[in-house]
């Protein structure tokens, strides 16, 4: 057979097939073990990782790609965008202007060092940048941002050239107006009245009015603040009537003047009581100036002083905000002591779910953080009902003001929606009681999902019943390849949520952020009105802004912010122009976005398995309809279903939509647990205080947020976010998770919270949630790992040669692993650097060919040594310059430049943001003999690998088909090390002749190079020429250890490498190795293996008939927790 001819054809996930029988693993066998497919190329229906995947054309445009995939879209948009402004410059306005920057200017030096400046500057920012966190990236499912459109970027890069500020029209005659037609789109999206005439506003049918703030913290003060003033406003007008109706001949007006109470009937103004005063039907209250205006109409009152103008400026001034609140609430002490009430702003009330901007607005607004009453949210963190209305009835028997009342579309940890739809009946009832209050929906996060509500012929919102029976397309068993395809796995919005988004247009006013869920660059938040005249209650005067009229409203007038960049609302435009807000376009979107965040929430449910030492909750639980499924039920019928029987498969489309969040967010626990011999069964921590250090541990693996070390060099492969959940604030989702986890019933101290937000669209036709699942669950290993394991005097074996007089100092090292020993029951691999000033004591030590040997000074364990600890020194300035960039310009075609600009490896041992380590390095002889000792100082420059075994050992059924190494080079020189997966198995190290370059793309532009790049960080290749399979070969000795020969029998092998660093993920590459000359520099196929005793290990082996057998079984009946009781939630 001609090994060199095979390409590779199919891909494989799942469970390693068992090669237990297998005597020669030919590559027929390999590509029946891995089913590797080539990639279809031409048509809209692609295969990715060996599955069909159907992409939505339109979405796949939207953006840029997490690999850039439409760069070359980008870059002309941006090089149009760029023209169009610079032509405007020229010929727009006053073309026979002369030129001031000449091109005598241009030839002056320091014209030419200026230039220089901005181009070195923008280099070394470029440098800095590129160490941020890619939430772009299918990797990143922490943080409630992704990626922004393309339209929304080139609308904000087109509009930046104008500087154009939306402080006023006279600083924004353009992108002021973009606003305005923005705020009305949102407003149609939720169902408010939009009117092209002012007049067509009536108090029963308002016309709605919005803007786009800075941010939702803004939104939701600026709303806060509206509705604080809207409850005095009764007040207010009688006590402005009381004084001046004589002075401006009103008092015809004022003794007619009258209000409809919440019962329906009229009430005269200045009749009525405080509490009637403090509690006019919303609209009411806002209109009370319009109504004002009206009767003074038709009554005729002809008076100058009795102008717009004139009575505007005359309520303003018995205003709670004009006169202060002890000023305002002295004018009443004689209407409140009769009423029995004490003065009071009142109170406001919000779901413990809540943002922190109401806690910042309550404390800026003067009123108190004791009168924000954050009321418990029940199992799935939605605002709890029954305590809610406890709450409202103090209130009423005690006469304090209710302000307001929050409702949550899409809580920032739980992802969670608040029960709009009761929460509006319930003012119903208390109004019957004669209590009102302004309800105002904080949907920063989850407002946009009403797009899905919109059809798209006719923008006009459907009915439950419509939304809820669309898309109901006959699914195909099996994909079917064509030219054109119009839909992609997408979940519709669960029957709770969709609910509550019929409800939306009920409430008072909507907080909804572009630059969130509409995929928008900051800052480009959102807040709506339902009725605009509210927007005169905030108005303020600038002796520079002018204050505008009719279609040219000045929005700024009324809110919170100044200055702002037009630049975010001609993105936001642009991206709405693009995408549209209908069911087609955001909607699509959203719901592609949603069924990303059922499959994660499908993983999260069915992670554990029950040999893991450690539990995994979900925050919100499955329901009770759902109770047959099981964790392997869930594996096999979502997450391991081909994409064509998924799509069939009705029942498991279902548990994605009515199981999970709300809205995209995963929030979950975990728990670390002890093997209780006696019962043989797991036995949950209890203390608190340990589960958040597990919760710690692993999420420092998880997450990011300096600039050095980056990213790459701590060796990050998935981004979450992690909060913790209180009592007081969480409620019953904090009694349900802490009783799911087993913790002590009577501490009420806090608990650690994961959280995942999912807002790729493409997370399953990319089949990332298997990668990130197998990350997750190594470092959940990790993190358990680094609770429980002794600290030691770590050993490392490094396969470099240091004789070379240009060695930098710089090495690979791996730990010698021991599976008998849990501590050290890892491959871990790294590059270290020795401290600059001790490299020649080094290389005086070594000579030619002699193994590296490293020990640590100091014991530590596996976790600090690959994390830092608590030692970590980042951000650090760097001490010395890094050497001069190859980058000359921006248009660079040489890719290994470019890998060069974005690498850290050039960094000084000075500027390496990581702790030294203290270590005696030494060289061992051939015949194992130790010689030249150096105590010396060395940093973790890069962590290449840190695989827990122990989870490789639950996770697999057998060893990997065929002989598995890790491969991973430097600029010079490409390594081997066998990577352990199981006792008995061993560890070696090999230094090949040369660096391998991908056979079947040796002639693709730029593979090489990028190849050389991913083995920097290290990719998984397997030799499936080795006859032995995947299996160690084993013999006994003398002692009867068991003992591993080293399986490599010739010097020469074709591989297959995974550009992923987990094996089974990613592209898979063909490449050949040869080690003819160095060669082997390590093999330990007894000291891995020493001591190990299955009775040690009782959670993996169980005693049967005198043997120790696998304890793992089929899982079929581990149920997923469902203590969902709640049955139509």
């Amino acid at each position: 057979m001609d090994n060199n001819s095979l390409t590779p054809q199919h891909s494989f996930h799942g469970r390693r097939k068992s090669t237990r029988k297998a005597k020669h693993m030919t590559w027929g066998r390999v590509r029946s073990h891995l089913l590797i497919s080539n990639k279809a190329r031409g048509t809209v229906e692609t295969f990715v990782d060996g599955d069909a995947q159907e992409i939505w054309p339109q979405s796949a445009a939207w953006f840029l790609g997490p690999k850039a995939e439409n760069s070359d879209l980008l870059g002309e948009l941006v090089k149009s965008a760029v023209d169009l402004h610079v032509e405007f410059r020229k010929f727009k306005y006053f073309p026979l202007d002369p030129n001031y920057v000449t091109s005598e200017i241009k030839e002056q030096k320091s014209f030419k060092e200026a230039e220089n400046n901005i181009r070195d500057g923008l280099e070394e920012l470029s440098g800095r940048l590129n160490n941020s966190v890619p939430f772009f990236n299918f990797r990143s499912q922490g943080h409630m941002l992704w990626d922004t459109t393309i339209a929304s970027n080139i609308g904000y890069i087109a509009a930046l050239f104008y500087n154009q500020n939306n402080v006023a029209s006279m600083a924004s005659g353009v992108t002021l107006q973009l606003e305005r037609e923005v705020s009305k789109e949102l407003c149609a999206m939720v169902g408010y009245n939009v009117y092209q005439d002012e007049k067509e506003h009536t108090t029963e049918y308002p016309g709605s009015w919005g803007h786009l703030p800075n941010g939702g913290t803004v939104a939701n003060l600026e709303a806060m603040w509206a509705a604080r003033c809207l409850k005095t406003n009764g007040l207010t007008f009688r006590k402005m009537l009381d004084e001046k109706s004589d002075k401006l001949g009103l008092r015809k007006v004022y003794d007619k003047f009258t209000f409809k109470n919440l019962k329906g009937e009229n009430v005269l103004l200045k009749k009525a009581s405080i509490w009637e005063l403090l509690n006019i039907p919303i609209d009411e209250a806002i209109d009370l100036f319009d109504s004002l205006l009206e009767n003074i109409k038709k009554e005729k009152i002809e008076n100058k002083d009795v102008d717009f103008d004139n009575l505007f400026t005359c309520v303003k001034n018995c205003t709670l905000e004009q006169m202060g609140a002890m000023d305002f609430f002295k004018m009443f002490k004689k209407e409140y002591k009769d009423a029995n009430m004490e003065p009071s702003m009142g109170k406001w009330f919000s779901p413990g779910t809540r943002h922190y901007s109401w806690d910042k607005g309550a404390n800026i607004l003067g009123l108190g953080r004791n009168n924000l009453v954050k009321v418990p949210v029940d199992q799935h963190s939605r605002m709890d009902l029954l305590k809610l209305e406890e709450e409202l009835h103090k209130c009423l028997d005690k006469k304090i003001p209710v302000i307001g009342v929050t409702a949550v579309f899409g809580s920032t940890q739980e992802g969670a929606v608040d029960d709009l739809e009761n929460l509006l009946k319930i003012r119903e009832e208390f109004e019957t009681k004669g209590l009102t209050f302004y309800i105002h929906v904080d949907g920063a996060w989850g407002g946009y999902f009403a797009s899905c509500m919109v059809k798209k012929d006719k923008l006009i919102r459907m009915r439950l019943s419509t939304y809820s029976s669309r898309n109901n397309v006959t699914r195909s068993p099996r994909p079917v390849r064509r030219k054109a395809c119009d839909q992609f796995l997408d979940a519709k919005l669960s029957a709770h949520f969709t609910t509550q988004l019929v409800c939306l247009s009920q409430a008072n006013s909507i907080t909804l952020d572009p630059h969130k869920s509409g995929f928008c660059p900051y800052p480009a938040g959102g807040l709506l009105y339902k009725n605009g005249n509210i927007r005169k209650f905030l108005a303020q005067t600038a002796a520079y802004v002018s204050h505008g009229t009719g279609k040219n409203d000045e929005i700024n007038l009324y809110g919170i912010d100044g200055s702002k960049p037009g630049a975010a609302s001609a993105g936001v435009w642009l991206s709405h122009k693009v995408i549209g807000l209908h069911n087609e376009g955001y909607g699509l979107l959203l719901q592609q976005c949603t069924f990303s965040a059922g499959v994660m929430y499908a993983l999260w449910c069915s992670m554990e398995r029950r040999q893991d030492p450690f539990t995994i909750v979900p925050g919100i639980p499955i329901k009770e309809s759902f109770k047959k499924w099981t964790k392997s039920k869930i594996r096999s019928d979502i997450l391991e279903a081909e994409t064509g029987v998924l799509r069939l498969n009705e029942e498991a489309m279902d548990f994605i939509r009515e199981n999970g969040p709300d809205t995209l967010i995963n929030s979950l626990s975990i728990n670390i647990r002890y093997w209780d011999k006696k019962t043989n069964t797991w036995q949950n921590n209890k203390n608190l205080e340990k589960q958040k250090d597990f919760i710690n541990k692993f999420y420092k693996r998880c997450s990011h947020s300096y600039e050095k070390p980056s990213m790459v060099d701590r060796g990050i492969q998935v981004i979450l976010n992690s909060t913790i959940w209180t009592k007081n604030e969480n409620g019953g989702a904090y009694k349900y998770m802490k009783e799911a986890l087993g913790l002590d019933e009577k501490d009420d101290e806090s608990i650690g919270v994961i959280i995942n937000t999912s807002m790729s669209p493409w997370l399953r036709a990319q089949k990332t949630f298997k990668r990130v699942g197998s990350i997750i669950r190594n470092e959940m290993y990790n993190a358990y790992g680094a609770i429980h394991d002794e600290p030691q005097n770590l050993k490392l074996v490094s396969p470099n040669l240091t004789h070379d007089p240009e060695w930098s100092g710089s090495i690979f090292a791996e730990l010698e692993t021991s599976f008998s020993n849990p501590s050290l029951c890892y491959h871990a691999l790294g590059r270290f650097v020795f401290d600059s000033k001790d490299i020649k004591k080094i290389q005086e030590k070594s000579s030619c060919k002699l193994l590296m040997r490293i020990v640590t000074r100091e014991k530590m364990t596996v976790y600090d040594l690959m994390t830092g600890g608590d030692k970590e020194n980042i951000n650090q300035i760097p001490t010395q310059e890094r050497k001069p960039s190859s980058r000359k310009n921006f248009a660079m075609e040489n890719i290994k430049d470019k890998i060069e600009f974005y690498s850290d490896y050039d960094l000084h041992y000075q500027d390496i943001a990581m702790p030294e380590v203290s270590v005696t390095v030494s060289f061992e002889t051939k015949d194992g003999r130790i010689q030249g000792e150096v105590d010396t100082k060395m940093k973790l420059g890069r962590v290449l690998r840190y695989q827990h075994l122990g989870r490789d050992f639950v996770d697999e059924d057998d060893y990997p088909p065929s002989q598995e190494y890790f491969l991973y080079a430097d600029d010079k020189t490409a390594y081997l090390s066998h990577c352990p997966n199981r006792w008995p198995d061993f560890q070696q190290q090999i230094q090949l002749d040369q660096i391998p370059v991908p056979q079947a793309k040796a002639e693709v532009k730029n593979c090489p190079e990028l190849f050389q790049e991913a083995m920097k960080r290290g990719v998984v290749v397997y030799l499936p020429q080795c006859e032995t399979g995947g299996r160690p070969v084993l013999s006994r000795s003398k002692t009867k250890t068991t003992v591993c020969r080293d399986p490599l029998e010739s010097h020469f092998y074709n591989a297959l490498a995974w550009s992923d660093q987990g094996a089974f993920t990613g592209e898979m590459e063909q490449i050949t190795l040869k080690f003819y000359d160095v060669g082997k520099r390590w093999f330990n196929g007894k000291k891995t293996n020493a001591g190990y005793c299955k009775e040690d290990f009782p959670h993996l082996y169980k005693q049967e008939g005198g043997r120790w057998m696998d304890r793992r079984e089929d899982d079929s009946d581990y149920e997923v927790d469902s203590s969902d009781s709640d049955s139509d939630s």
